[in-house]
């Protein structure tokens, strides 16, 4: 499917990372730089671009290719139907169930990720594409969470390479089947896999032309919108243990980029919304389902009932206080590049690149000038 994916031997990611040598190699490798540069471009046209997230019409404005994807996604909120969390009232973290839906995922993954190519390659053009296509790629990749494609099925060495890596990413961007947990190497997990679909021209670009930033604003809003959907739903049924979570110290027991993503987008839509509206309940409950900064902020505090928002989310409550969401996000960028991509996970855990660096946040140090 790519060129450069030719001399590439057929075999899924595998962990580099094991040491303080091996961290400063990633620190200065281009992949680090390429995907900080995706997530920063992300953000940015969240801020900018003429393009305001509908949550009546998640689809609007997005590539029959992230289409197929949103479709999946959705669609994978029913296999927990299928999964009831056991009863284990004694458990505080993990249920077991979450193995079995995890292994759904693992025997689907092919068939999501070739459906979501298969839209690539019949609508590859970076044009805008009405509901009618848009709606068939959704019900495709709905679809697609449905049916088993065996691995061999693919027609080329070629594309069962860029499959292989896909469905990699995909499989780690839910929660560990083992530890019955979830991170943010888990997020970061799924940031990698939109990077690929990206450098792939999935998200409706060219190799010489980038998508277009309402293209860009209306992919990750949507994207993201559904990802956060299903795997709340997942660490709030499964009991997923927070892995990496430094309690009241973080930013948010599961979850970063969603943090900065959508204090960019407050600082294109949010009108007269300030980083003090997160504590006016009632602009949670009216905008959380089309503002991702506020809805996360509604989340938490759905959670942590019963405690003061400063009890529970000092950080949170500490960034409240700045004057701009661009001070905000400028803050959360760093964040993420400092505090998730940077840190190396410790040695008991799994062999995924990202699987749980967590983060520290004992300041607010990222958010000063």
């Amino acid at each position: 499917m790519t060129a450069s994916s030719r001399d590439q031997s057929l075999s899924p990611p595998c962990r580099f990372i094991y040491n303080d040598d091996d961290m400063e190699q990633f620190k200065n490798s281009s992949a680090r730089e390429k995907l900080l540069r995706l997530t920063a471009a992300m953000g940015k046209s969240c801020a900018s671009a003429d393009y305001q997230y509908d949550p009546k019409n998640p689809l609007k404005g997005i590539s029959p290719a992230m289409a197929a994807l949103h479709g999946s996604l959705t669609a994978m909120l029913t296999w927990l139907l299928d999964y009831p969390p056991e009863s284990r009232a004694q458990a505080r973290f993990g249920n077991p169930m979450f193995r079995k839906w995890h292994e759904r995922l693992v025997e689907r993954s092919t068939s999501i990720v070739c459906t979501v190519l298969k839209m690539h390659q019949e609508y590859p053009g970076p044009q805008d594409y009405g509901s009618d296509i848009l709606e068939s790629a959704s019900k495709q990749g709905k679809e697609a969470t449905g049916l088993v494609k065996e691995f061999d099925s693919i027609p080329s060495e070629e594309d069962k390479i860029v499959v292989s890596e896909l469905i990699s990413y995909l499989q780690a961007a839910f929660g560990h089947p083992i530890r019955l947990d979830y991170g943010t190497g888990h997020e970061s997990s799924f940031q990698v896999f939109l990077y690929c679909l990206c450098k792939l021209g999935c998200f409706g670009s060219t190799e010489s032309e980038p998508p277009a930033m309402e293209r860009l604003k209306g992919i990750t809003l949507s994207i993201y919108h559904a990802y956060l959907t299903l795997t709340r739903q997942l660490q709030t049924d499964y009991m997923l243990e927070p892995a990496g979570s430094h309690g009241v110290w973080g930013l948010d027991d599961y979850h970063c980029l969603p943090f900065y993503f959508g204090a960019c987008q407050l600082q294109a839509d949010g009108g007269d919304y300030t980083p003090a509206s997160i504590h006016e309940d009632s602009v949670l409950a009216r905008e959380g389902d089309t503002f991702l900064y506020f809805g996360c902020i509604r989340y938490i505090k759905s959670l942590k009932k019963g405690v003061p928002f400063f009890e529970h989310s000092p950080m949170l409550n500490d960034i409240s206080q700045l004057a701009t969401w661009q001070k905000v996000a400028t803050g959360l960028l760093r964040l993420y590049e400092g505090e998730v991509l940077d840190k190396r996970q410790g040695k008991s855990s799994s062999t995924h690149i990202w699987q749980a660096p967590g983060y520290w946040c004992l300041t607010c140090c990222y958010f000063m000038q």
